[in-house]
């Protein structure tokens, strides 16, 4: 069905219609399997789907474009491939990290088993591909590609940093950049593309995508030190258990006495796993030696550094929008 002949739906906040962004969501990945085992396992994926801060983040860059009306419907099905993305890795992520469940339900691993959900998350993939070049969209079917491409690498830095305790801040932020961030940088600029944006407002939709994507990562790393890890469903400190060592702890092994300290429960963690009196030292340790306060530190950095991108995009009326977002994932 031509994508003029959808049905509009109910419009949301600032003028985008975020269940038209669902709606694309479910036709893309689910729509054609209703009532098959692979659709089965895809309603449950689907529902684990968020607040949709990458659409979101789509859509209002789309907004500051000339072209923005004539490709609004485009726009929405940008947002749900990018989406579509995001729950894939996160499908991939659970398998990975043997999690029993995603955003409160059981994730797709646990449920289907890990073979289920292997080929869910592929399935997933492949339809994003699919439907974006039977639509024409080819330039942001070959953006995303590299998206997961990155994304991948970063994953695969990431492993081989486990349990290293001579990893740097500069492979870290690597892993992160691939990881978390590529999604976030390709959604800004997906939309500001596709409306006709000037090439520097394409540009400053990419820095600011990465900046919000590293901002977004170091709040998540601080959850564990903070006492939210719990509430959002994490179970706790499972970075340091893997030997996945975050900013606040590589920040805490940058003095001495942290070193010192962190050394023997990373040694520790490794051979024969930790305690859970070991994993309140170990938070101890790392709050002492001013890594939880060095972290919060790069965020507060990252939180200035994308607000001032968003100071230059003031003359458009969406930046309002890009602001809720930049607010939300501010400072503590």
């Amino acid at each position: 069905m031509p994508l003029t002949e959808r049905k509009p739906m109910r419009a949301d906040a600032d003028g985008w219609d975020l269940g038209k962004v669902r709606y694309y969501i479910w036709k893309i990945a689910a729509g054609p399997d209703s009532g098959t085992p692979t659709g089965a396992v895809l309603k449950d994926a689907l529902s684990s789907s968020g607040k949709l801060l990458r659409p979101r983040l789509l859509l209002y860059f789309g907004g500051m474009g000339p072209e923005v009306q004539a490709r609004r419907e485009r726009l929405y099905l940008l947002a749900a491939m990018t989406e579509l993305t995001h729950l894939a890795s996160l499908i991939h992520d659970d398998i990975v990290d043997e999690a029993p469940s995603r955003r409160g339900q059981p994730s797709i691993q646990s449920k289907y088993g890990k073979d289920a959900a292997v080929y869910a998350g592929d399935f997933l993939i492949s339809r994003v591909f699919r439907w974006g070049a039977q639509e024409g969209l080819l330039n942001a079917v070959e953006r995303l590609a590299q998206t997961v491409e990155d994304m991948c690498a970063g994953e695969i830095g990431q492993a081989a940093c486990r349990y290293r305790s001579d990893v740097t801040e500069e492979a870290y932020y690597a892993n992160i950049r691939g990881k978390t961030a590529a999604l976030f940088r390709t959604a800004c600029v997906l939309g500001a593309a596709e409306t006709g944006c000037p090439d520097w407002v394409v540009k400053k939709a990419e820095e600011f995508g990465e900046a919000l994507g590293l901002l977004f990562q170091l709040r998540d790393d601080l959850l564990d030190f903070n006492g939210s890890g719990q509430t959002a469903g994490k179970e706790t400190h499972k970075d340091f258990r893997d030997g996945i060592y975050t900013m606040p702890v590589l920040k805490a092994l940058r003095d001495p006495w942290g070193w010192n300290a962190l050394l023997p429960l990373m040694r520790s963690s490794r051979e024969w796993g930790l305690t859970e009196d070991e994993l309140a030292i170990m938070e101890q340790a790392v709050v002492r030696a001013g890594g939880v306060e060095a972290a919060w530190e790069e965020v507060r950095h990252y939180h200035r550094l994308s607000g001032e991108f968003l100071n230059e995009l003031e003359d458009f009326g969406s930046v309002d929008g890009l602001r809720k977002v930049w607010c939300q994932l501010g400072l503590r």
